[in-house]
């Protein structure tokens, strides 16, 4: 008789040690997935849309932007952007605090950068237009060229800050 009470509750402990068996590997594989790298998806396109939007927004709307676009010329205008891009390469690169998967186009641009780049050169534009700030403010193209570039690079920046943020 008390071997079988002993065989009993040797069966309700087995039975309970594979039901937590079972939830420490669910929990496991949730953990394992959590740390998996992540792949360039639609969400993060919209979370880069938004930072860029967000950002060049702010940017434009300032009229030291516009004074500096047309005081510089294209190609200290262009340094300045390619500078930013340097950096923000560094950042998806080395950066990855979210583990981005290496995602790469041609074998070395970053595909999350150039999604950011897309964006963010988009979005100043038709910031830049929609607000009139274009041809109102600055008067031809090559101004024109020098604002959006100044903003998008501000707005790259927060383009990839809120998708690293998320």
């Amino acid at each position: 008789m008390e071997e079988q009470r002993d065989l009993k509750k040797l069966d309700r402990d087995i039975r309970e040690l594979t039901e937590q068996v079972k939830i420490l590997e669910k929990e496991l594989k949730e953990l394992n997935k959590n740390t998996q790298p992540q792949k360039l998806n639609f969400e993060d396109i919209v979370q880069e849309l938004a930072g860029a939007t967000v950002v060049a927004l702010t940017i434009s709307l300032s009229e030291e932007i516009w004074t500096i676009a047309t005081k510089l010329s294209l190609i200290h205008t262009l340094a300045i952007y390619l500078f930013v891009l340097v950096v923000a390469n560094i950042f998806v690169r080395y950066g990855n605090r979210k583990q981005w998967e290496k995602q790469t186009v041609l074998g070395f641009i970053q595909l999350r950068l150039l999604t950011s780049v897309f964006l963010s050169l988009l979005v100043s534009f038709l910031v830049v237009l929609l607000l009139g700030i274009y041809p109102t403010m600055v008067g031809n193209f090559e101004n024109l060229l020098k604002v959006v570039i100044l903003v998008s690079s501000f707005s790259l920046i927060g383009s990839l800050g809120l998708d690293m943020a998320k």
